[in-house]
Order: C-alpha cells, then structure tokens, then sequence
C-alpha cells in the first residue's frame, strides 16, 4: 500500500461529515455494549438500515466504530456489576470484579480501554500492511486446521485451571454438551433437542452467558438480600492512571495478545467471541 493511497485514505477520513458520523456511533456502541444481553453483532445489525443512506466511506466508518466501542464498552458492567455487557468480556468478568471490589474499579476499566486501542491499533497495522498475504492464508484453512485450532483451545482451557484441573475438565465437558445441541453436521440429526424445534439451531452464546453471569448475580443478591446492600465500589476515578507502567510491565504479554488476536481474526469464521 502505498503512501498516496493512506494519504486518501486519512483524508476521506478526517472529513467532518465522516467524524460526526463516528462519534454518533461511538455513542451508539457505547449503550449497546455496556447494556447485558446487546451484543456488538446486534449494533452492527441495527445500524445496518441506516447506513443505507450514506456514502461508503461513512457507512463503513459508522459500523466499525460502534462495533469496536460495543466490544470495549461490555467491560463497563462486566466490572462493575459482574455481569459481561457482550461475549467478549466474559472471559475476564471474574477477574475484573474482584478488582472492583479491592477498589481498583478504574485500573480494571483503564486496561480493558487501553490495551483494547492497542490491540485494535495493532491489528489496524497489520491488516494495512499485509492484509492480501493474510488473506491468502486464512482461505487456505479447511476443516482439518479448524480441528486442531479448536483442540489447542480446548487444551489451554484445562491448562488455564490448573488450581483445580478436575473443576476445570467438568466445565469444559459442561461446555461441549451444551454446545452439541442442535442439528448435527452434515447428516442433520437433532441432538439434544427433546423434539423442540426451537433448539434446531442450536443454544446461542447470549442466553448462556447471561444464565451463567447476570442469573446468577441476580440469585446470590436475592439470597443475601437481609444483609447490609455491599457496594463493589462506589465511585471510579480516572481510568487512566497507572497505565503507562502497567504497558512498560506487561509489553511482552500486550504484544502476544494482539498478534494472536489479529492471527485468529483473520480466519473466517473464528470471530472475537
């Protein structure tokens, strides 16, 4: 890619009408994805229709804002409510309440910020630079690469409790038989339905995720609901603090996960979630 085309580039993108649209989006993304339940997929399905009355530049520019805010903004209640705002921030929801509660609300929302622009930089950079060569790669991937992609996650599952392995085996056994209902593929014989129609398709991401997060969140206050209401935290400063010696502390671990990130991005298919 060469210098005259980013110089186009930037300069169709720095148009004020292509700026507004961006923070407008912004906004937009920014509810979606700090409301449980709404996915990033949902604002980019919402926003669809209204796109189809903007030039290219400003639809494109509209649907990778709000997707890009709707990701980071699931951290916002992923933290302070321990219920994940999208998909995405589910792996880490655990951890980033238990430092709200120790009062470190805003470190935990500063790095979800931080290193999300990071790794989104990141990927931004690589896909300008080599994005033909990746995309060559990623269509040589067939099933038997998806195999082993998915084995080698499965495998870091187990290595990642390896506190308690036997917890850590269950649920990732838990996971696969719930991920196992629907249609088989190719021959199409239902699996776990119990002749619902409705589990043909299979159990969504969504529902599950806020059964095991929010649901669950929700009974525990019920439960202690004659105790004295425990508020994580009750006021979050600025997120920004502390950041630049967390990135100088953690570069090694910022760069892995941005190129593994950006290597599985690349895969049709595979997705953040």
């Amino acid at each position: 890619m060469t210098a005259t085309v980013l110089a186009q580039a930037l300069s169709q993108l720095f148009d004020p009408y292509v700026l507004w649209v961006i923070l407008g989006s912004a906004v937009f993304g920014l509810f979606v994805g700090a409301v449980p339940g709404l996915t990033a997929t949902m604002a980019t399905a919402l926003l669809v229709p209204v796109t189809f009355f903007m030039p290219p530049v400003p639809a494109i520019a509209s649907i990778v804002t709000a997707t890009a805010m709707a990701i980071f903004a699931g951290d916002i209640p992923s933290c302070l409510l321990r219920m994940p705002g999208t998909p995405a921030s589910a792996a880490y929801t655990d951890e980033a309440y238990a430092m709200t509660k120790k009062g470190q609300g805003e470190l935990a929302l500063g790095a979800g910020l931080v290193f999300s622009v990071i790794g989104g930089l990141f990927g931004t950079a690589v896909l300008i630079a080599a994005a033909p060569a990746l995309a060559e790669i990623a269509l040589k991937f067939s099933s038997f690469e998806y195999f082993w992609l998915v084995v080698l996650g499965l495998a870091s599952a187990v290595f990642l409790a390896l506190a308690n392995p036997l917890k850590g085996i269950v649920s990732l056994l838990a996971g696969l038989l719930v991920a196992s209902v629907g249609l088989d593929n190719p021959a199409g014989f239902p699996r776990f339905t119990f002749g619902n129609a409705e589990l043909a398709g299979g159990l969504t991401l969504i529902p599950i995720m806020i059964g095991m997060f929010a649901v669950s969140e929700i009974i525990r206050n019920v439960a202690t609901i004659d105790q004295p209401w425990e508020m994580a935290q009750t006021r979050i400063g600025n997120v920004f603090n502390g950041m630049w010696q967390l990135t100088r502390r953690y570069w090694l671990s910022i760069l892995r996960g941005s190129a593994l990130g950006t290597a599985i991005g690349a895969l049709p298919g595979a997705g953040a979630d």
